[in-house]
């Protein structure tokens, strides 16, 4: 296998494909194993196949006159570990500084300055910690297009997305990375290619993105060379 980048070949041992990640030693490029595979979508060719026999656990499919309705929730062993360890950190190191900093001899602003970046950092992590436990996605899918909601729908913070299948040109996978403890870290979603650009499926785990990306992909296909989704 050759680089993407620099198409030097690639040697074995860089190559992971539990992870789907491969790395060039010659130009430092890390890169994605199946993207070198997967034919991007287009007009003309959708040759998607899915099995419906094999959801994942907290994946529910529902068949109706009108259409096809996917729901995913976030399980709560899954959203403890994902949400509490970095909560924890981030407690632990924010009342140490508290207790090790002699906060009277630092300026009032800059004490404001500390404070209000807690807060504001506190808040993500406690709006992380309800995202991975009651964290919905729901894709609701007829002849005509879908509609998309994600977010944590029980209070009310959620996001709502439209789409008509005349205008989506591709459903596919993309990553990019971060860095973190000097290690390059994946960072995966969904991508429909609409009149809008919509991304999903940024906290599902990879055995639930995998399913939704097929899902939509499959019914994609069949909408594209049927008109009709079932």
């Amino acid at each position: 296998m050759n680089c993407p980048n620099c198409n030097t070949p690639v040697s074995n041992y860089n190559l992971n494909i539990q992870t789907d990640i491969g790395k060039c030693d010659a130009c430092q490029q890390v890169f994605k194993l199946s993207a070198l595979f997967n034919r991007p979508p287009s007009q003309t060719t959708f040759s998607y196949e899915l099995d419906l026999s094999q959801v994942p656990e907290d994946m529910t499919i529902t068949k109706n006159v009108d259409g096809i309705s996917l729901q995913i929730k976030n399980s709560i062993g899954y959203g403890l570990i994902a949400s509490v360890l970095p909560i924890s950190v981030f407690l632990f190191f924010y009342f140490f500084a508290t207790e090790v900093i002699d906060l009277e001899s630092i300026d009032a602003k800059i004490l404001y300055i500390i404070w209000g970046f807690g807060a504001i950092l506190g808040g993500f992590m406690i709006w992380l910690f309800l995202q991975s436990i009651f964290g919905e996605l729901n894709i609701n899918l007829t002849n005509r297009g879908g509609n998309i909601e994600k977010g944590i729908k029980i209070f009310g913070w959620h996001s709502t997305y439209s789409f008509d299948w005349k205008t989506v040109s591709g459903i596919e996978e993309e990553f990019t990375y971060y860095k973190s403890k000097d290690q390059m870290q994946p960072f995966y979603k969904i991508v429909i290619y609409a009149n809008q650009r919509i991304e999903i499926g940024e906290s599902l785990t990879d055995e639930k993105r995998y399913f939704v990306l097929k899902y939509l992909q499959y019914y994609l296909g069949k909408v594209k060379t049927t008109g009709r989704l079932q």
